[in-house]
């Protein structure tokens, strides 16, 4: 298979060395020239990530991407629409995955909507790949999964075959809209999750929180359209877990900066990146408002970046006046 790698970030150079493993044709494309002459002549990123020992090369020209059977997008969602007019979609390129987990900023669109609704691609040619993949741990070849979602049963069979290693494990699903939504959310969460966390509370509030989070992620998700149940899946329960208990996660520091009284501003400069959670949890919450549906967790995560709060506030937030129902992921 050819495979179109959009962008040179972490994640995108993991994923080309995966389908190179797997003797792959690996097209990377990026928007830097110093980036494409590296890898081109040295098979190394210029952040120093090797890419020797099997067919790549590295451009700038999207007519390079014509010929590729799929074309796996891992930019930032703020550089999604700009990287979109640049390849220049047409006919000749093959189906389009999206590994992005956010939203467009400036529509509150996933990255698989703006595709069908705004450049005008079937849904059979859109997909997703999320999953638990800490750029990091694949670098190491930590065993974990991966899912791959959409209308086309027979192409996620062959991007799986095409991906699959022994560290790196695709399933698929056809709920293209969950796997998408649980791989955006869970950044939101996972700052609640690095927040509490430094706030030092017990395992036992940890696994409340975290259960919480993830049934307000399935009722925001049916809301929407998607099965809930994908939330119990590797797109949603697993991506969360990892993300939101692992200390290299950006938004999970983001959480921690917050928990120590910094501003939203100051913990962004802090972390130093990009932090997908903090845009997404603004344009969730406004969608939510819209939709009529309350999220609790998440309206006290906007009061958080007002300012700073006593842990007797944090813990407040699980005393409802009225017995709750316990978690339900079923569709009906």
């Amino acid at each position: 298979m050819k495979i179109g790698i959009i962008g040179s970030g972490k994640f995108g150079l993991v994923l080309a060395s995966i389908a190179m493993e797997n003797n792959n044709e690996v097209v990377i494309f990026s928007r830097r020239k110093q980036e494409v002459d590296s890898i081109n002549t040295n098979k190394k990123s210029l952040s120093g990530f090797s890419l020797e020992g099997g067919n790549c090369f590295a451009t700038n020209n999207h007519e390079d991407l014509n010929s590729c059977d799929a074309l796996l997008f891992t930019v930032a969602s703020k550089d999604f629409r700009s990287t979109i007019d640049q390849i220049q979609h047409n006919s000749k390129q093959g189906k389009f995955v999206s590994c992005i987990k956010g939203f467009d900023q400036s529509t509150g669109k996933l990255m698989t909507e703006v595709l069908v609704d705004e450049y005008a691609l079937s849904p059979k040619d859109v997909l997703v790949l999320s999953g638990p993949n800490l750029s990091k741990e694949l670098y190491n070849k930590e065993l974990t999964g991966t899912v791959i979602a959409g209308d086309d049963r027979d192409f996620i069979d062959s991007l799986s075959n095409a991906l699959k290693t022994d560290f790196f494990i695709p399933f698929s699903s056809s709920d293209r809209y969950g796997v998408e939504l649980g791989g955006a959310m869970k950044n939101i969460y996972a700052i609640l999750s690095g927040y509490f966390h430094q706030k030092n509370v017990g395992e036992n509030t940890i696994g409340l929180l975290l259960t919480r989070c993830l049934a307000e992620m399935s009722v925001y998700g049916k809301a929407r359209g998607a099965n809930p149940e994908t939330f119990l899946g590797l797109s949603g329960v697993g991506d969360f877990f990892s993300t939101a208990l692992s200390k290299d996660s950006r938004n999970y520091k983001f959480g921690t900066h917050l928990a120590d009284g910094l501003s939203p501003e100051e913990a962004l400069i802090k972390v130093g990146d990009t932090v997908e959670g903090f845009a997404t949890s603004k344009i969730v919450h406004q969608n939510a408002q819209d939709l009529g549906i309350k999220l609790k967790l998440l309206d006290y995560l906007m009061s958080i970046y007002e300012g700073p709060k006593s842990l007797q506030e944090d813990k407040s937030i699980f005393n409802a006046n009225e017995i709750e129902p316990d978690s339900n992921f079923k569709l009906k």
